[in-house]
């Protein structure tokens, strides 16, 4: 008996739970759906914040690549501009050496278009003993020119004499003005070279001699100014003690 009735007694406690379950129902789901609101509320706004993240990250990125890329493209144009500049700067000049019979033997830069004329005058004139008969003033300047002013009487005038045009733009030119003088050169020397004035087809004829070899001595004269003596042509590449004595009694200077 005391059984069934705490039975009862359990059973009413669970009745009146479910009663009241049912009258709180509808402040339970309101509860339900507040909750919920709130939780998806905060999850849109946090999908909101991240994405805004996101575009301002890529924003700024895409303008650090634009800077970059700007300033890239400027140093680029910058170098370009100054490289055009330093070219026509350079055009614009040119720079002669000149010897012999000048007041002041010495390198000068000139205006690009300037004459022989105008270096000399640089050079501060020329000398009491200048030969002006074998120079010619109005020559054109070329840049890396090499001038020298023969003197009165000078039988062994250089190579990079003012007669001949510029070693650094008209080599050919020179040869002929060499191969000229070579020809009475030779008459009056009794078939020997001057190595001083000879042109390369002449030297050519020398036993031993070819063109490479040839080339050489030209280059070696015009760089140097002409040969001193006959000994110093053994100071060009490729000419020996061999060389040179199979040739010695051929030269003269």
């Amino acid at each position: 008996m005391k059984k069934m009735n705490q039975e009862n007694h359990t059973k009413s406690k669970f009745r009146q739970v479910v009663d009241w379950l049912l009258e709180k129902k509808i402040y339970l789901i309101g509860i339900v759906l507040v909750a919920g609101g709130v939780y998806f509320y905060q999850a849109r706004q946090n999908q909101v914040d991240n994405s805004a993240l996101l575009t301002s990250s890529q924003s700024a990125s895409a303008g650090s690549s634009f800077y970059s890329s700007g300033a890239s493209e400027s140093r680029g144009s910058s170098a370009g501009n100054a490289q055009t500049s330093s070219m026509q700067v350079s055009s614009n000049k040119v720079v002669c050496d000149i010897s012999g019979a000048v007041k002041h033997q010495g390198v000068y830069t000139l205006k690009n278009g300037m004459r022989l004329e105008d270096l000399i005058e640089c050079a501060g004139g020329l000398s009491k003993r200048a030969d002006l008969k074998a120079i010619n003033r109005s020559q054109l300047l070329h840049d890396q020119d090499k001038i020298y002013i023969p003197y009165k009487g000078e039988k062994n005038v250089p190579a990079s004499s003012a007669t001949a045009v510029s070693t650094s733009s008209a080599t050919s030119n020179n040869a002929d003005v060499s191969a000229a003088s070579e020809d009475s050169a030779s008459s009056a020397s009794g078939g020997q070279v001057n190595i001083n004035t000879a042109s390369a087809t002449e030297l050519q004829k020398l036993n031993g001699i070819g063109e490479k070899k040839a080339q050489q001595i030209i280059a070696y004269r015009q760089e140097k100014g002409g040969f001193k003596s006959i000994d110093e042509l053994k100071e060009v590449s490729g000419i020996g003690d061999k060389t040179f004595a199979a040739i010695k009694d051929q030269l003269t200077i």
